[in-house]
């Protein structure tokens, strides 16, 4: 593959981010926890966590924040970099967008 393939391919920094935080969130939920239940697990403030959570900014975090979610979470890290089923995180993404709440 040539260059202009892996360009086309290309998914920037800001939107790898903000999946990475909309992960958090689907297992964070799937798990039951409350955003303050999980900083306090990761030793993160609540606030810190609903900027990563958020799918309206594009905060950027450490690894180290990666690694202390990641353990809270009870998930390996690597999970937190793999895809989801898009449609498991729509869900998690409506209150970004509340124009697309409730319609299906």
């Amino acid at each position: 593959m040539g260059k202009d393939a892996d360009m086309k391919d290309h998914v920037s920094d800001s939107e790898r981010i903000k999946r990475i935080g909309l992960r958090i969130a689907f297992y964070r939920k799937q798990r039951r926890l409350t955003q303050k239940m999980l900083a306090e697990k990761a030793n993160i403030s609540t606030s810190y966590l609903s900027k990563i959570e958020s799918a309206g900014t594009d905060v950027a975090f450490s690894l180290l924040s990666l690694f202390r979610l990641a353990d809270a979470l009870e998930l390996e890290p690597y999970r937190l970099l793999m895809p989801i089923d898009e449609n498991c995180l729509l869900g998690y993404d409506e209150k970004a967008n509340p124009a697309t709440k409730g319609k299906k």
